[in-house]
């Protein structure tokens, strides 16, 4: 992000004014691995670096890195918990919070984390890097039977359900903090990254079908409604703006249980996925047997006998 001079300034003063020149170091290695003041500022390794000196090109390095936001986000943490047992009191720190904010971000004090303001909804959050890995949840969603839905009606309310859809999914799914990733008509892909990805992933699907089913009872122009496949996955992945040139085992993985191992109407996890839920939501789910020692956990709306 492009930062004020009023944001540097406060940075400056605040590392200057609340610890030593070793602390501010350690914090900045924190954020950026291997991090060397001294290489940084091109002073000897035996030369002091003036404090101020060291505020500035700590502030000045975390900015061209785009690293400010975790340096930010560390110093909060800090003045928090303090560092290896030692209580640090960071100065000008609810100055610094909301100077970022007004940079179009937001702090969450449940996650410690700034994450782009509400009218701003990009893929990354306004926080991932592109060309880095990440951990994400992953959801995929897949209207059952498309081609044949395309054939049998009319363009008009095949276009309708099918906008109604996205709108329903894309609610559901950024009400948790998720992101759309891509849309392809028919289905697509939904990333969470943020705490308890997994299971806001899990809620996202479930509610997704419970929606679904109350719109094709009281909505639908398709007489038949549409009914779709979810499956949620977690591991790594790199990010990228250009969603298609995304390749990895992970979302190979994710595929493959949305094409061969779910069935129209239900929501299927692996095994990461499920081993975060929890006895409450745990409950819900069904083990089902792929192979020997592999297993799927799936859930789907079913009217209870009486």
């Amino acid at each position: 992000m492009k930062v004020s001079a009023r944001l540097e300034n406060l940075l400056i003063r605040s590392l200057s004014q609340s610890m030593n020149v070793d602390m501010m170091e350690k914090l900045a290695g924190y954020v950026i691995p291997d991090y060397n003041l001294h290489d940084s500022t091109g002073f000897p390794a035996n030369i002091p670096i003036p404090q101020i000196t060291a505020a500035r090109q700590i502030t000045k390095d975390m900015e061209r890195s785009n690293y400010l936001l975790k340096f930010v986000e560390k110093l909060v943490d800090v003045n928090k918990n303090g560092v290896m047992g030692n209580r640090i009191g960071i100065r000008f720190l609810s100055q610094i919070i909301n100077e970022t904010e007004e940079h179009g971000f937001k702090f969450d004090p449940a996650t410690g984390i700034f994450i782009e303001a509400d009218n701003r909804k990009t893929k990354g959050w306004g926080i991932l890097q592109q060309g880095r890995i990440y951990e994400f949840s992953f959801l995929r969603f897949d209207i059952v039977e498309n081609s044949r839905l395309v054939r049998k009606y009319p363009a008009a309310i095949i276009r309708n359900a099918y906008d109604d859809f996205k709108k329903l999914v894309k609610s559901i799914v950024e009400k948790r903090n998720g992101r759309i990733w891509n849309w392809e008509g028919d289905g697509g892909l939904a990333s969470f990254y943020l705490g308890g990805k997994n299971i806001q992933a899990t809620l996202s699907g479930i509610e997704i079908l419970m929606e679904l089913f109350m719109y094709n009872l009281l909505q639908c122009k398709i007489g038949e409604g549409i009914h779709t496949r979810i499956a949620v996955h977690t591991g790594p992945s790199i990010f990228s703006e250009n969603i298609d040139s995304i390749q990895n085992d992970t979302l190979r993985r994710l595929e493959t249980i949305e094409n061969e191992h779910t069935e129209s109407d239900s929501l299927t996890l692996s095994p990461g996925v499920f081993s975060d839920l929890g006895g409450k939501l745990e409950r819900f789910f069904r083990q089902r047997t792929v192979s020997e020692g592999n297993y799927l956990y799936f859930f789907r709306l079913e009217w209870e006998e009486t």
